[in-house]
């Protein structure tokens, strides 16, 4: 009887896509928090240092309203810029999640009446789309994301100019539009997929199983996203970027691979004139056979049947039990590209040399560290001078004391 209630593969189709979508809108909550709020405890000891000073200045009453005053309306001016990027990230998400449900209503609306799926002709092409447009978007965020450590009251001062309407660069414009298209697209992806695949789930499955199965599994998906921002919110922001950063690559390489293997897929479809799985099956048949690297009759993330586990890490890995040589390359390819990417930025930035050459800031960097090395060399040594004359000028007072008291 729980069976027929609660359909397993309906949820975890369900918690599948949810979870994708609330990965992307979490983090870029999280990065939105970071960005603007500095780190709690400096902020925390600064607050104390300017307390402790109006406190022992008690003469000084009216400067130290205005301190005061000061601190509080940079408190609001953020609270109001987080504001501003959180009404970006969810009108991006809800407009995404609007589309999708009016694209799907209307596309099940003609299955239902015209018994026709107009999606298989389509379905694969697609997806491959959308997994390029999202695994590249993610691709520019994960960069631009590895240097908001190092850039972080730049990058907020931008959005603050932005967002206030005033004069910006192109950084500050695109970042803005980011955390609107960014949520945009990944949520209506994920939803016309849902769509498609609970839609071709529930051919096979009693009417009564769907219902509590997508709850289900929109709700565990929603959980599993809240744990991801208020992870995001409560730690250091290198962590936070860290963590997020590979892991929104695994993402983003898993959807490239699956891009490539989709677009495979449809010229397969094409060439037999027809859907090779429309039993659901993955044997013999429904695979090309030519550069295919390894193909396992189980732990297909797809299957309608037997796929429920291996959903997540399609999901999230992009796991396949039917693996070709491009989507293998893909895979592969996507994360020499980000290697090659992230060495340029570090060797731009003057961290590392390539090839023995050295960059522009590299030189600076270099020129900085040696003028403070000599610096510091300069003050050592007047130091040890200084300690040298005290010495001998005690020396001294102390052998004519001594002089002095000699008897005659």
């Amino acid at each position: 009887m729980a069976r027929n209630l609660f359909s397993v593969p309906i949820f975890f189709i369900v918690f599948r896509e949810t979870l994708e979508a609330a990965i992307i809108v979490s983090v870029l909550l999280g990065l939105a928090e970071q960005i603007v709020h500095d780190d709690s405890n400096k902020s925390g000891t600064t607050t104390v240092r300017t307390e402790d000073l109006l406190t022992d200045d008690k003469g000084s009453n009216e400067g130290s309203g205005d301190v005061v005053a000061e601190l509080e309306s940079d408190k609001v001016r953020n609270r109001r810029l987080v504001r501003k990027l959180r009404f970006q990230i969810f009108l991006g998400a809800g407009l995404g999640l609007f589309i999708a449900m009016a694209i799907g209503a209307a596309f099940i609306a003609v299955w239902f009446t015209k018994a026709s799926d107009l999606w298989s002709k389509s379905e694969e092409l697609w997806e491959g789309i959308f997994e390029v447009i999202a695994s590249l978007m993610i691709f520019v965020m994960g960069v631009t994301m590895m240097k908001m450590d190092r850039a972080k009251v730049k990058w907020r001062l931008k959005l603050q100019r932005a967002f206030e309407g005033k004069k910006a660069d192109s950084t500050a414009t695109t970042g803005k539009w980011i955390l609107f298209i960014l949520p945009l697209i990944t949520v209506l992806r994920e939803g016309l997929e849902a769509v498609i695949f609970v839609g071709g789930v529930s051919l096979g499955q009693p009417a009564v199983s769907i219902p509590i199965a997508a709850i289900v599994g929109l709700v565990c998906g929603f959980i599993c996203g809240f744990i991801i921002y208020e992870f995001a919110s409560r730690t250091t922001l290198t962590v936070f970027l860290v963590v997020m950063t590979n892991f929104l690559f695994l993402i983003g390489a898993g959807l490239f691979s699956k891009a490539v293997g989709a677009f495979q897929e449809n010229a397969f479809n094409r060439l037999l004139g027809a859907d090779v799985d429309d039993a659901g099956g993955d044997g013999p048949g429904s695979y090309r056979v030519q550069g295919n690297v390894w193909h396992l009759d189980c732990c297909n993330p797809d299957s309608k049947f037997d796929g429920e586990g291996w959903t997540i890490f399609g999901a999230i890995f992009g796991w396949t039990n039917n693996a070709t040589q491009g989507s293998v390359l893909s895979y592969v390819f996507y994360w020499l590209a980000v290697i090659a990417c992230l060495i340029y930025m570090k060797f731009k930035e003057g961290r590392t040399k390539l090839m023995g050459r050295e960059s522009a800031a590299g030189t600076r960097r270099r020129v900085a560290r040696d003028r403070d090395e000599l610096k510091q060399a300069e003050k050592s040594d007047d130091s040890a001078s200084r300690k040298e004359s005290v010495v001998d000028s005690e020396t001294r007072a102390v052998g004519g004391a001594d002089i002095g008291v000699l008897p005659r």
